[in-house]
């Protein structure tokens, strides 16, 4: 009975208070109506914007936050310099510079630059290490580098991306997250851009290119970046693969300069007379990219020639029936050493193929990717003081000198012309065949 009767007051209330308010009820639902049509239509829209989308990405190699792959740390900072692509040297936290006697440079910095955390940038947090420099701090936007002698790397060295303790940066995007282990090695590093269009980034590491290979087939990550062409993915469903040519890097094959059967220049200009053109690859020329402002084309061009090479190399002791001919190369170039090894057969040597994954302590011609710097100067790789790092064990007055002067010399028209002479005694003295350009590819799931 009681619940009969409170029904029929909840029949006569809703009646009457529809009775009373109808108007703004009809007003509310038209306009619920046409809002619920509104956000239908603007939430792909709303989504994008409010919504960040997240890539999981894999990557080939093992780092500490003191040595990230350029890709990332570029992301993360940029250096008082900036570097354009072919090599000149352009503001980057410093808004100008200049430089007096060739020793000494003042950086102006731009004002109002942050770090992550919302300190302000000035001129005391610069924390490169340059042996033999002194750096100060006149004030806070204004920087000093004081040289004893002149070296005209320094602004492209200085675009080292600024980085403090925790991945502290200035860039587009900073570290939200760091997984590390115990040895100090970044397994996992998590970026978050500052601009919302853009994606958050996790970057996952891994040391061999199978295991990263693995990943993505199991879903742990959705790209993989930068990893060498030699894996075929034309199998591979639902992916999107992206190659690209790596003009910091070449490929080349280095003679060592204490085998006495390579001594003579000949028979090394020989040895790559025997080569055919690498199919599908940018042929390298000089040991300076070809995007830089000191490239230069002339020099001498090792055009395949089977009966240039024979003739040589048939009067050479590397072609008696109990000479051998070991080339030397890492896993990743095993193909490129089998093809020179065979061309190399082709023209009546013993050619034999040695696998190694570290830089062997000896060696009769070692196949290597050697890193381009982007300013041209390569002192560490071909003068002949540098034990640890000419591995050729190249020695030339010469190019001793011009390496010398290259990087003592400020003006670009004088370097410019400094280089095309080391790049034309260089190529024709063969140190090194310079091969290919590597190419590399990366993959996106669809």
């Amino acid at each position: 009975m009681i619940m009969r009767k409170f029904l029929i007051y909840l029949v006569f209330f809703i009646e009457t208070f529809v009775k009373r308010h109808l108007k703004p009820l009809g007003f509310s639902l038209l306009i619920g109506f046409f809002a619920t049509l509104f956000l239908l239509q603007v939430y792909p829209f709303l989504s994008a914007l409010l919504v960040r989308k997240h890539e999981r990405i894999g990557y080939i190699g093992t780092f500490s936050p003191s040595n990230l792959p350029p890709v990332i740390s570029s992301k993360i900072s940029y250096g008082l310099t900036s570097v354009k692509p072919d090599g000149i040297p352009t503001e980057g936290a410093a808004r100008s510079w200049n430089v007096v006697n060739n020793l000494k440079y003042t950086f102006y910095l731009k004002p109002n630059l942050k770090w992550h955390d919302g300190k302000q940038l000035t001129a005391t947090d610069i924390n490169y290490k340059i042996k033999d420099a002194k750096i100060t701090a006149t004030d806070n936007y204004t920087l000093t580098i004081e040289l004893k002698e002149p070296y005209a790397p320094l602004p492209v060295l200085l675009s080292t991306p600024l980085l403090r303790e925790k991945l502290t940066g200035l860039g587009a995007y900073k570290v939200i997250r760091m997984v590390k282990e115990n040895d100090n090695k970044i397994t996992e590093l998590t970026l978050l851009p500052y601009d919302r269009k853009l994606p958050t980034q996790t970057y996952k590491f891994y040391s061999i290119k199978s295991d990263a290979l693995l990943a993505f087939k199991l879903g742990e990550v959705d790209i993989l970046e930068d990893i060498d062409v030699n894996g075929d993915f034309t199998g591979w469903k639902n992916i999107i693969p992206e190659e690209r040519t790596q003009y910091n890097k070449v490929v080349a094959l280095f003679f060592n300069f204490n085998d006495p059967k390579l001594k003579e220049k000949e028979i090394r200009q020989a040895l790559a007379y025997a080569l055919p053109p690498f199919e599908n690859r940018d042929k390298a020329v000089s040991p300076i990219s070809p995007l830089s402002w000191a490239f230069s084309q002339k020099v001498r061009l090792y055009q395949y020639d089977t009966e240039s090479a024979l003739k040589i190399l048939s009067q050479s002791p590397l072609a008696s029936e109990s000479a051998e001919l070991i080339l030397t190369a890492p896993p990743s170039l095993l193909q490129s050493a089998q093809n020179i090894s065979n061309a190399w057969k082709k023209v009546g040597l013993n050619a034999k193929v040695r696998i190694e994954s570290v830089l062997p302590s000896n060696y009769q011609v070692m196949l290597r990717s050697l890193t381009v710097p982007a300013d041209p100067d390569q002192y560490v790789y071909w003068q002949s003081t540098q034990e640890n790092t000419n591995i050729s064990n190249y020695s030339s007055p010469k190019i001793d000198k011009l390496l010398e002067d290259g990087r003592k010399t400020l003006d670009t028209d004088a370097r410019k012309k400094i280089y095309a002479d080391f790049q034309f005694y260089l190529v024709d003295d063969a140190p090194a065949i310079f091969l290919y350009y590597p190419k590399v590819v990366t993959i996106r799931r669809k």
